[in-house]
């Protein structure tokens, strides 16, 4: 084998080094397309998608009945959740429509896209940064019954329905029943469900309705068009579907990098193939 002899430098060469910031301690990256410097420090992701399991959450356990009062005839009380009390006409399986939320649980999956790349990780570190996750990671609140209700229905001599509470002439008036959930249905049929009150045979019964049929019929929370009232009013968080929640950021994160902290907020979620429970939401900086 033959040596070659070190060549020696040429006139004015100096060898290059990198520079460091001595006082922050963080790498610096020259950006040529911007001519300046970045600090690791100040790169957020544009979005972070994190792997969540949908739980749905049983209302409390609870005898909570309902009772019709039709043009001064009191009629026999019911249990407000015995599906025996519903009446023809509601589509979805009653069980499934009684839930009280939605919990979701970050499953330690996560991805972070900047300048159109990704790069995956696992848990709550990642390259340069920490993100701070609550368990559950959000908590979807639907509206559901916490007390027996009566109501009185009348017809007034003009004609008019009057029910009370609370004072709605001519109008139907819908209170909480609970979320609607199947495994493996898309996040925007996961949705609030609503009672009314009605009559069978001399006993109260109940009528239920889904968010989606309310807006097929130009009557959707909160407000319920010409015909419909909501009692008690719903926050929209309520009223919203699952992803429509997600869409509207009420889902959020916080970044920590160094001593900074980003707040994300959700604004999409989307499916994960093949695992009806999960799914992936999006956040970006709030």
């Amino acid at each position: 084998m033959r040596i070659l002899p070190i060549m020696p430098l040429s006139e004015g060469y100096e060898t290059p080094s990198i520079t460091l910031n001595e006082e922050e301690g963080v790498l610096e990256i020259f950006h040529p397309s911007e001519g300046h410097l970045l600090k690791e420090s100040q790169i957020i992701p544009e979005i972070l998608i994190l792997r969540c399991q949908i739980y749905p959450m049983a209302r409390p356990p609870s005898d909570i009945s309902v009772q019709l009062i039709a043009e001064n005839e009191v009629l026999e009380s019911a249990p407000l959740y015995d599906e025996s009390i519903v009446t023809y006409g509601y589509d979805r399986e009653i069980r499934a429509s009684q839930w009280q939320g939605m919990a979701l649980e970050y499953t330690g999956i996560g991805t972070s896209i900047s300048d159109g790349e990704s790069l995956s990780f696992q848990d709550n570190n990642f390259s340069f940064g920490k993100i701070k996750v609550t368990s559950p990671l959000y908590l979807k609140p639907f509206r559901v019954e916490v007390e027996s209700h009566k109501e009185h229905h009348l017809t007034l001599e003009d004609g008019a329905h009057l029910i009370t509470p609370p004072g709605a002439l001519n109008k139907q008036v819908l209170r909480g029943y609970g979320a609607y959930y199947k495994e493996g249905i898309s996040s925007e049929h996961i949705q609030q469900i609503y009672y009314s009150l009605t009559s069978s045979h001399n006993a109260t019964r109940i009528r239920l309705i889904s968010t989606e049929q309310l807006q097929e019929e130009d009557s959707p929370p909160p407000t319920g068009g010409e015909n419909r009232i909501f009692t008690p009013p719903l926050r929209e968080e309520e009223y919203l579907s699952l992803g429509g929640a997600l869409a509207a950021g009420y889902a959020s994160i916080s970044l920590e990098i160094e001593e900074k902290t980003t707040l994300f907020k959700s604004f999409r979620c989307a499916p994960v193939s093949g695992h009806p429970t999960f799914i992936n939401v999006y956040f970006k900086p709030n």
